[in-house]
């Protein structure tokens, strides 16, 4: 949920300087839209960074806990065989 959050206030944040860059904006239009052109790749590159990184983590996370399951099932697959009951 904190990468959510943290996503979504990014999001937030930058929609709100876009505004109010646009408003208060000194420049030409066509400079404005350049300048917004290339602060969206930054943020796009930033952005598609950080889900990378989060994808990354819960695939690591995922494995490790289906390897610490087999070695459980493993356990308890060579005690139920074990035990001559």
């Amino acid at each position: 949920m904190k990468a959510i959050t943290f996503i979504t206030t990014t999001l937030a944040a930058s929609a709100v300087g876009v505004a109010l860059g646009l408003l208060f904006a000194p420049q030409k239009g066509t400079q404005t839209r350049q300048k917004l052109s290339e602060k969206n790749h930054e943020y796009t590159d930033y952005l598609a960074d950080k889900f990378d990184k989060i994808k990354d983590n819960i695939e690591y996370r995922t494995e490790e806990i289906a390897d610490k399951a087999n070695k459980k099932a493993k356990e308890v697959a060579e005690k139920v065989n074990a035990d001559p009951k």
